[in-house]
């Protein structure tokens, strides 16, 4: 980066996460980066929309959380993992003895289950059992992130015994995993498959101790739920947004890297696409494709008041169409 002092260029650098404090998939980021023993800079985004400070980064996608560094941004817990990964490898999040279970296929199967089978019905729980304390606001926008008019909060209640159903099916399924002889869910070393069945628990218990209680009888998940805790958060420290964007315009995107190969179907690059989340908060992003494969999807997009930016997604859980 010639021209650049060194802070400079350590700042463009620098992991950005945009999170806030009671999101559990921004949990799942925050014990990734203690696991790892990284610094990493805070930016707290509003709960709900509008989200005035993020979207101009991602170009309209506004779940949470988004990882930035430069004028990258990364979204989707997964392919943030996959990214501090291929910065930071160790420790690792795809040990080796997971190989026995499947490798990275195996590790992002388990999360991807855990990530809907578990995590829906503690979220859904959750909100149930705490409608009546939680802002309107809050109630209206996840209705609308899920595809619905309006938050029916009395329906919401009236289901809470089914989500606690499902819930404790789910929670039976890990358990069980959890009761193989080993410390974490694919051997004696933890792996993104632990952090993605962890933070959906996190939710439960930081939502009232009687919502936490339904924990109470899987013995093998409490204890691997305390060892995972123990990770913690790295060292974080608090950004303004105003900053975080001031970070993008001044930086330019890396050059594209594709990883592994892609469909025959797949968009070339240089072919414009829109880029949309399949199961909730489904805002569109646009842009241009510059590297694609079966796992991740880079597309450059310019926004009026930060210029070039680049957003990546995985390519799981994304559907992609031309523009």
């Amino acid at each position: 980066m010639a021209g650049m002092s060194r802070r400079q260029e350590r700042t463009m650098t620098e992991i950005i996460l945009h999170h806030y404090d009671s999101s559990p998939f921004a949990e799942k980021a925050r014990l990734m980066l203690g696991f790892k023993g990284l610094t990493w800079n805070s930016v707290v985004q509003p709960i709900w929309a509008p989200k005035p400070k993020l979207t101009p980064l991602t170009g309209g996608y506004r779940r949470t959380p988004v990882m930035q560094i430069g004028a990258d941004v990364y979204v989707d817990t997964n392919l943030i993992a996959e990214e501090l990964e291929r910065r930071h490898p160790q420790p690792t999040l795809f040990p080796e003895n997971g190989t026995a279970a499947g490798g990275w296929g195996g590790l992002l199967a388990f999360s991807l289950w855990a990530e809907r089978m578990l995590f829906w019905p503690a979220v859904r729980y959750a909100m149930a059992f705490n409608a009546d304390k939680l802002p309107p606001e809050l109630l209206e926008d996840r209705a609308r992130m899920n595809g619905a008019p309006r938050a029916d909060v009395e329906r919401m209640k009236a289901a809470a015994p089914m989500f606690k159903e499902q819930l404790h099916n789910a929670l039976a399924v890990l358990d069980d995993a959890l009761g193989q002889g080993t410390l974490y869910l694919f051997g004696d070393e933890p792996s993104l498959a632990d952090f993605a069945a962890y933070h959906p628990i996190w939710f439960l218990e930081n939502n009232g101790r009687k919502v936490g209680g339904v924990m109470a009888e899987y013995l093998n998940a409490q204890a691997w739920n305390g060892r995972v805790r123990e990770f913690r958060h790295g060292t974080r420290i608090e950004m303004e947004p105003d900053a975080a964007l001031a970070i993008a315009r001044e930086a330019t995107p890396l050059p594209p890297e594709t990883v592994g190969e892609a469909d025959d179907n797949a968009p070339q690059p240089g072919t414009s696409v829109t880029v949309t989340p399949e199961d909730f908060g489904k805002d569109p992003v646009a842009g241009e494709v510059t590297a694609i494969s079966r796992r991740r999807i880079s597309i450059r997009r310019e926004d009026p008041e930060l210029g070039e930016i680049a957003v990546h997604f995985p390519r799981i859980g994304y559907v992609v169409r031309p523009a």
